[in-house]
């Protein structure tokens, strides 16, 4: 039984792929749409938080949030 449980964990690659769509989102905030991709990007970062990939989750959040304040201060 335990054995099932981890293999299926390390086969769970969903986090993984909410933090990297919340990285492209962020990326995208940059060029285009500041305020909702990288709304988008925050918000897929905090779901990616709370699955194992933390860390692309802190990136999302991070770029996201610099591309909407960026957006905010300079326009």
């Amino acid at each position: 039984m335990a054995e099932q449980r981890n293999a299926k964990n390390k086969n769970d690659t969903s986090a993984a792929w909410l933090g990297w769509l919340g990285v492209i989102a962020a990326i995208i905030a940059f060029f285009y749409a500041p305020l909702l991709f990288g709304g988008a990007a925050v918000v897929l970062g905090l779901i990616t938080i709370f699955s194992r990939a933390s860390t692309l989750g802190w990136w999302a959040i991070a770029l996201g949030f610099v591309a909407a304040i960026t957006n905010w201060l300079f326009y």
